[in-house]
Order: structure tokens, then sequence, then C-alpha cells
């Protein structure tokens, strides 16, 4: 079963076990309104662990069949195919964070630091941000480096996305983050408030409707979608 509100929907969290995906989970979806954020935990982890999470998130991928196949007699559909596209963008961007990452960033300037985020659904894995800043550059907005999720995790980016607004605020970029994105995925950029500055696409949330600020954080409105 699939849980689903605006912005995310997951397996039903009172399944256990590692992801997995089925017929009846593409077809039958459930949806229910509840605080996902009760079920998500985000946390900065060292480069090994990220390594780690990476290449066990891409096993799950291909172990656990999330590719779909077509029948003998019959085509992919539209949506399955849509699908596949998005399994085979997600595994593309988790093996360039494992290349990254088993490089330990080498030829990268002393100046520039890297940063691992993991998203965690109940324990479990299910995306990533590589992030960087540069210490000397005190005006220039922090980088998103990479950014990926579980295919069987759909529009949650924007946790990991307000994380690394808030660690750009802790480095005192004022939440200023900037990334190139995949031609794909600028659509779901511009909804989290980016715009184009040069060649790079930069969000300001302080300077953004779509983002408030409470309790010294900043948080995505999800309503303005």
């Amino acid at each position: 079963m699939v849980l689903e509100s605006k912005f995310f929907s997951i397996l039903d969290p009172d399944i256990t076990g590692p992801l997995t995906r089925s017929e009846s989970n593409l077809i039958n979806m459930s949806s229910k309104v509840f605080n996902i954020k009760n079920f998500i935990t985000i946390r900065e982890v060292g480069l090994q662990e990220a390594l780690c999470v990476a290449n066990q998130i891409r096993t799950n991928m291909i172990n656990a069949d999330w590719l779909i196949s077509a029948n003998q007699n019959s085509e992919l559909s539209r949506e399955q195919e849509r699908w596949n596209s998005r399994y085979k963008a997600s595994y593309r961007i988790l093996s360039h964070i494992s290349c990254l990452l088993e490089s330990n960033f080498a030829d990268v300037s002393p100046l520039i630091e890297h940063y691992s985020f993991v998203m965690f659904f109940q324990g479990t894995p299910i995306g990533m941000l590589i992030f960087s800043n540069n210490k000397e550059k005190v005006t220039e907005p922090s980088s998103i480096i990479e950014f990926a999720t579980h295919i069987g995790i759909r529009n949650s980016g924007v946790f990991l996305m307000e994380y690394a607004v808030n660690k750009s605020k802790t480095l005192g970029k004022n939440g200023n983050v900037k990334l190139i994105p995949e031609p794909a995925a600028r659509d779901v950029y511009f909804q989290y408030g980016f715009g184009y500055q040069g060649g790079c696409m930069v969000l300001e949330p302080a300077k953004s409707d779509k983002w408030g600020f409470w309790r010294g954080e900043y948080y995505f409105k999800a309503n303005c979608v």
C-alpha cells in the first residue's frame, strides 16, 4: 500500500522490512493525509557511511525489482515508461554520488568543504544530498552537488532541501543554495523557489514567498504548489 500527501508518497509505514515493489503497490494506491515528518529523520554522515548508503539504496533498487519489465505480449504503458525513466535517473545519480565519494573529492580545493546528508524513513535510507561550501567566498551560496532519492519515494526531496538550506544558514550563507539542474528537474526546482542566476539555479529563501522562517529555521511552505 502507498500513502500519499501533496508532497510525499511512500510504502505504508505499517509495513516492515526493506522497500519492495509489486504491481499492487503501483496500482492499488490508498491516500491518507498524515505528518510524514514524524517518520523522517535526516543526518549528516561521514564519507564512508555516505558511500555505504549510496550503494545500499542502489542495491535495493536492483534486488527488489523496482525496474518494470515488459511482458512478451504487451508493451509498457506510458506511466510505466515514466516510472522506468525515473528509476534510471535515480540510479545514475546515485552511481555518480558513489564515484564522487570514492574519489574523496580529489583535485577539489581544500577551501571547499563537503557534506553528506542522508534521509531515513523509519531507519531505512531513502535519499541523500551531497553539499559543498566555499569558506573563502562568504557571499557565494552553498552548492548542492548531487541530490537523489530512492525510486519508491516520491516528492520527498523537499525535506533534504530544507536541511541543506538550514545548513547554509548555519555556515553563514543566509540559507542560500545553488545547483546546476538536470533538464528534466528544472520544473521541480522552480516549484521549490529556485530561479536562474547566470548558469546556475539559486534559491534565496529569505526572498521567496515559498519559504517561511520559524524558530530559527527555514521551512518550505508545502501549500505553495
